[in-house]
């Protein structure tokens, strides 16, 4: 039962009120209209056993009054087999609660005066006199057995005392004080059964009243339960699921794609030159903007069966099931095209388009490789970037040996040469906390890096490009050197990390290079700590093992980053001592099923057997940090405790702190 305001509302009124006022009309009706089905099963059983004994008396009337006994026991008979049918047809009938009750009062009514009137005549009138009590189980039956409302408990009581006094006080053939006795009994029976039927009849309605109010507590308590899931699931400004759901609903897609024959798709979408747009227009337009366009994404993905949501600035990610590479492209034109529908004015392109458009990278699952969303936005991601180096407005389907990604890389690589010198590269930080406490220990550094026109471009795609083209050298050195200077001048805690590559490990010179900016910047070697990924078998080269060593011997920690992703993590473990190992995010995020909780609880315990400090990355809800600390975790990471933000806005915050 839905509960609005307004019953609540009453529920409140109503149990303030003092008792012997009325009850309130509505929430009267509905403890007739909850308590229906059990009325007519008192209602229904109660004058089948209430029409057995009428006729059982029947007995007293055969033994007390052989002059009336045939009379007597077919007026039993004949009333009460009557009114037995007659209630039995009006409850199979369906008719209301109300009306049962009517035909059962009028039972009891008809019974008593039926059987007084009958009897009356006897010659017998000491005996009548001794049996005249029989008259007040008519009345309590009225006021105590079959859940009447008050007022037809009283006149049904009422009549039959009424009839029971008249005929003892009139007709009844016995002295003054006999009829006087029991006109009095009659009286104080009626007066007393209907003082308990009206206590009764109150403790059933504060009952009910109190019923209701706990559960509209519960009703407001869930639906406040489930507006703050809710608002955890969405993005404030467009109103599209965020990350967290995305992550969540994928996870359901994975769970159906194993019944079904149908792909996932994931479609990553950019909005073209989006900066020039905030910067000519104003912020406001900019959010005026990504607003109508989530609404046309809603409504596109909507179309198509799919699930759309905002990954994070000018990006979108969609979800959805697909027949094929070809339905998937098909999908993604859509969104496309409804986003080109829109016509909203762009003032500042360099193409002849004067219109917002979007680029788009879409990846498919695919049987050869495991499902991960992760995976799937990475390619996504490449795809997206091959769009926007394809002349934008356009999309893309991931293919890892499509010539315009390849083109893409071309050209990303001439950028990663010139994105030191151009200042197109920044570094962020992200910090590391312990689980306990809240405190900072420390940071973790990360690139980001722009194209000419100030879009974003993500880390899974210039990376793996820097990587093959080795501008990771130049930009990882780059990394280190400007974490180490921002962590002498401004402080960031016990440690600041960068990520290091294998093509980085690799250089000879690598640790001379790390020895040098330690000791441009004067910085004690412990500080830094380098965050070596699962991805490949470092052992396998010799070369980078030797500089991991020589790292070691000159103090620099040695980090072990998403543990668990890749092949080599076990053989790193027992070959290798890290001073931290980073359990994945995923893994933590899968803690919602049983399997997961118990795969993350063994991945602790491995590393604690084996001497390991964990660090556990992806924290973004207050229940993933309570159930950290119950596991004893020493640090973590994540949204919840602190997003990447440039070393001004952690200038910027510390004096706001101390103001």
């Amino acid at each position: 039962m839905q509960l609005t305001e307004d019953v609540a509302q009453r529920v409140t009124e109503a149990i303030s009120r003092p008792p012997w006022k009325s009850a309130d009309p509505t929430l009267f009706a509905m403890l007739l209209h909850k308590n229906a089905d059990q009325n007519r099963k008192v209602v229904r059983w109660g004058i089948a056993a209430a029409v057995l004994s009428y006729i059982c008396y029947g007995a007293f009337d055969w033994f007390l009054f052989p002059d009336l006994a045939d009379r007597l026991i077919l007026t039993r008979l004949t009333l009460g087999l009557t009114f037995l049918v007659l209630v039995e047809l009006v409850a199979r009938r369906g008719f209301a609660v109300t009306t049962l009750h009517y035909v059962a009062a009028l039972a009891i009514v008809a019974g008593a005066i039926g059987w007084l009137l009958s009897a009356l005549g006897t010659t017998h009138q000491e005996a009548l006199s001794h049996f005249m009590i029989f008259g007040t189980v008519f009345i309590l039956g009225a006021n105590l057995f079959f859940n009447f409302r008050l007022w037809l408990s009283a006149l049904s009581s009422a009549t039959v005392t009424v009839a029971f006094v008249s005929a003892t006080l009139f007709v009844l053939q016995a002295d003054f004080a006999t009829r006087l006795v029991l006109a009095t009994y009659f009286a104080n029976c009626l007066v007393l059964s209907l003082y308990l039927s009206w206590r009764l009849s109150m403790e059933r309605y504060q009952t009910f009243l109190h019923a209701l109010q706990a559960q509209i507590q519960e009703q407001v308590a869930f639906e406040n339960g489930q507006k703050l899931i809710e608002i955890a699931d969405t993005d404030p400004l467009t109103g599209l699921k965020n990350r967290r759901a995305i992550t969540r609903e994928f996870a359901e897609l994975c769970r159906e794609w194993a019944t079904d024959n149908d792909e996932i798709g994931v479609i990553l979408m950019d909005v073209d030159y989006f900066k020039r747009f905030n910067d000519r227009l104003g912020h406001q337009a900019g959010d005026d903007c990504l607003i109508e366009l989530a609404r046309a994404f809603d409504e596109t993905a909507a179309s198509n069966h799919a699930i759309a949501g905002r990954y994070g600035g000018e990006e979108f990610v969609v979800l959805c099931k697909v027949a094929g590479r070809d339905h998937l492209r098909e999908v993604t034109h859509q969104f496309c095209r409804a986003v080109e529908n829109l016509k909203i004015s762009h003032p500042d392109r360099d193409d002849k388009l004067n219109i917002v458009t979007i680029s788009a990278g879409a990846s498919l699952t695919r049987a050869d490789q495991s499902v991960e969303l992760r995976i799937l936005l990475q390619e996504a991601d490449r795809a997206l970037y091959a769009s926007k180096f394809s002349g934008r407005a356009t999309s893309t389907i991931y293919d890892a040996q499509a010539i315009d990604q390849k083109r893409a890389s071309q050209n990303l690589s001439e950028l990663l040469k010139h994105a030191v010198a151009e200042r197109l590269v920044s570094v962020v930080y992200q910090p590391i906390c312990d689980a306990t406490s809240g405190q900072v220990l420390g940071h973790e550094s990360l690139m980001r890096l722009r194209d000419f026109d100030g879009s974003a471009i993500s880390p899974s795609v210039f990376i793996p490009v820097a990587e093959q083209t080795g501008g990771i050298e130049e930009l990882g050195m780059w990394l280190i050197d400007r974490a180490c200077g921002d962590m002498v001048e401004h402080g960031l805690g016990a440690v600041v990390s960068a990520n290091v590559s294998v093509v980085q490990l690799k250089a000879p010179n690598f640790p001379l290079h790390i020895a040098e900016i330690l000791g441009r910047h004067g910085m004690a070697p412990q500080k830094l700590a380098l965050e070596v990924t699962e991805g490949s078998d470092i052992f396998l080269e010799a070369q980078a093992a030797r500089n991991i060593e020589q790292l070691r011997n000159l103090g620099v920690q040695i980090w072990l980053d998403d543990f668990g992703t890749g092949f080599a993590g076990l053989a790193w473990l027992r070959r290798f001592k890290f001073d931290v190992v980073k359990i994945d995010r995923s893994f933590l995020h899968d803690c919602q099923t049983i399997r997961g909780l118990s795969l993350l609880q063994d991945m602790v315990r491995l590393l604690r057997n084996l001497g390991h400090t964990v660090l556990v990355e992806g924290v973004e809800t207050k229940e993933q940090q309570n159930l950290l600390q119950h596991m004893g975790i020493q640090s973590v990471q994540g949204f919840l405790t602190g997003r990447p933000v440039p070393i001004d806005e952690i200038k910027q915050a510390r004096r706001e702190l101390v103001a």
